[in-house]
């Protein structure tokens, strides 16, 4: 078996020069398949490797276990020798007990010592006579040299930064060929300097094809769990792609000892809070269950669903000139959410909600936009940003009080919507009630998909569509005169589909039995009118006025490559188009400025 990727990645470094690194993402602790094909913790495979490839001998520091490391691997004079190197460093194996610094602080002794260790002389010798050096591993260096407010540090924490950096810039102890890793387990929370002055290497969590083997080899190892039906290794490997082999270890362990098979809810809801701690609570793994069942209905849905699918097939099939970055436009409760969701559930690959990272405390919102953008960009797939200006602000020009935490924020997403290395890989979908509300730099990263409000003539469909929603064993066809007249009633009222549905459930408070045709009839009458349309017209303008493309309007013929005459152009529609059924920009601009003052989106 070829050397761990994750092992390469900590050893390039130090093969190409490097003395210090700086560690963050996959945990050293999770499991991973070593050169014999048996499973170990990383830091065991790193152990043997490190020694076997370039005689490193590792050696570990924490605050709570002190100095430890393992010589089982050498041969008695050998072992010897590296003791007799780290005592006279001041370097002692603790075997978990805190190493005693009198005076000085522990942390400080230890990089004292490594800075005496390029100095040293006499090398303990290998077998072959080559010498044995040390690589270091510093564990939790974030509560060590933590980054805070100027005039905040401790004396020691100054000191013990101050000799991190040194230990990177000494020509001594590069020329000694040790190496230092630090190993953070979380990401970020070290003092600027140091990212600023050592290289920064960031494991990815294993994917689907490296899942293959290591789950092949749990199910030998645990051969008593058993899987559910229909649940195939790569389905397996598919579903926990992107998270610790730990992980799925546990089910697999977990299903052994109770007898009970693990099914596909049991890995998504693992992957689910995997994801979650991973990115800190800025990305949540999408439930695709919610629109398992959802039939969306309508004109003025079925463009922006089809050009949606298109293009998540396309990220399906790693095409890269796919669009990567779609703002779904529209009034509120036109659909944009579902037709999101449901474009996730049709790719069969990762898709998760972005949360917004914005934190009360100095430095955390900038270091949690990175964890998620990065994490997104290891796992691809999906990330959809549901109310785009609200979740991440968005406008330059606007004021925002906060140090400049916003700014940083819109710069570090703006990065990641430029970054061309992602294309066939991730798509970003966002949605948008208001895209005036972002600003012209952001709003050109994005394509524009408009949904517009339904079409009076779709309302019997949406009605029908609804109610087999809440009740999947509603018969009767939205044609039905009933439905019709209920339908043009719930129009007249001015009801979005989302107050339509909510309706029908306030029916059920009220009329006994399952939900049937007689609550979408009481419910059309009991519905009080919302009056004026005038948010949903203003929406549905502000989204035709930043779309760059007319095969995106539900109106536009394809074959043709021109306006359909035969669409049923609503009034608000009409008013702003030429003749011909063009947007006539200056008719567009006008009633955009009448309805402004009075819209509330």
């Amino acid at each position: 078996m070829t050397m761990s990727t994750s092992i390469n990645q900590i050893l390039r470094p130090y093969e190409k020069g490097k003395s210090c690194i700086v560690l963050q993402g996959r945990s050293l602790y999770d499991l991973e398949l070593n050169s014999t094909d048996r499973p170990q913790p990383l830091i065991e495979i790193l152990r043997s490797q490190a020694l076997a490839c370039h005689n490193l001998v590792v050696v570990q520091y924490s605050r709570s276990s002190g100095i430890t490391y393992d010589l089982s691997e050498l041969n008695n004079s050998e072992q010897s020798g590296v003791r007799s190197v780290l005592n006279n460093l001041g370097i002692k194996n603790q075997s978990g007990q805190r190493q005693q610094g009198g005076e000085e602080d522990e942390f400080v002794t230890v990089l004292r010592s490594l800075m005496k260790l390029g100095m040293q002389a006499n090398e303990p010798k290998m077998r072959d006579g080559k010498p044995l050096r040390f690589l270091i591993l510093i564990e939790f260096p974030e509560h060590l040299l933590p980054h805070l407010n100027n005039g905040t540090h401790t004396v020691e924490q100054i000191i013990s930064i101050e000799l991190a950096l040194r230990l990177s810039y000494s020509l001594g102890y590069r020329k000694s060929q040790n190496y230092t890793v630090l190993v953070e387990s979380r990401a970020g929370l070290m003092d600027s300097l140091i990212y600023q002055n050592i290289e920064t290497v960031t494991l990815s969590q294993p994917t689907a094809e490296e899942k293959l083997p290591f789950l092949e080899t749990m199910m030998q190892r645990y051969n008593n769990a058993v899987a559910a039906e229909g649940l195939t290794k790569e389905i397996i490997a598919n579903l926990s792609s992107g998270t610790p082999n730990r992980s799925l270890e546990s089910i697999l362990l977990s299903s052994e000892r109770t007898g009970e098979p693990y099914s596909e809810n049991d890995l998504t809801e693992k992957k689910q809070a995997d994801i979650v701690s991973l990115s800190e609570g800025t990305l949540e793994m999408i439930d695709n269950s919610r629109v398992k069942h959802t039939r969306l209905a309508g004109l003025t849905i079925q463009k922006p669903l089809q050009i949606l699918m298109r293009i998540v097939k396309g990220l399906k099939n790693g095409e890269k000139n796919i669009p990567r970055n779609i703002c779904l436009c529209g009034a509120p409760s036109t659909g944009k959410t579902v037709l999101a969701l449901l474009a996730a559930a049709s790719t069969g690959v990762p898709a998760f909600n972005l949360v917004s990272p914005k934190s009360q405390w100095v430095g955390e919102t900038e270091r949690r936009t990175k964890i998620m953008l990065n994490l997104l960009k290891q796992l691809g797939g999906i990330g959809i940003i549901d109310e785009l200006e609200l979740q991440f602000p968005m406008d330059r020009s606007q004021s925002s009080n906060d140090s400049g935490v916003t700014q940083n924020l819109i710069g570090q997403l703006q990065s990641f919507l430029a970054d061309t290395s992602m294309a066939g890989k991730t798509l970003l979908l966002g949605t948008s009630n208001r895209p005036n509300a972002i600003s012209e730099a952001m709003r050109q990263r994005w394509i524009i998909l408009p949904v517009f409000m339904p079409l009076a003539q779709d309302y019997p469909e949406i009605i029908t569509s609804i109610a087999l929603e809440l009740n999947p064993l509603f018969d009767s066809h939205f044609s039905d005169p009933i439905i019709m007249d209920s339908a043009n009633r719930f129009y007249e009222a001015g009801a979005a589909p989302r107050e339509i549905r909510e309706a029908l459930i306030a029916s059920q408070a009220v009329l006994d039995g399952a939900l049937g045709i007689e609550h979408i009839e009481f419910a059309s009458y009991d519905i009080i009118p919302g009056g004026s349309q005038i948010a949903g017209i203003f929406s549905d303008y502000i989204a035709l006025n930043y779309c760059r493309n007319n095969s995106f309007l539900p109106w536009w013929d394809a074959s043709r490559n021109a306006p359909d005459p035969e669409y049923p152009y609503p009034d608000y529609i009409k008013a702003v188009l030429t003749n011909e059924k063009f947007v006539d920009q200056q008719k567009l601009q006008q009633h955009l400025r009448e309805l402004q003052p009075h819209a509330n989106v």
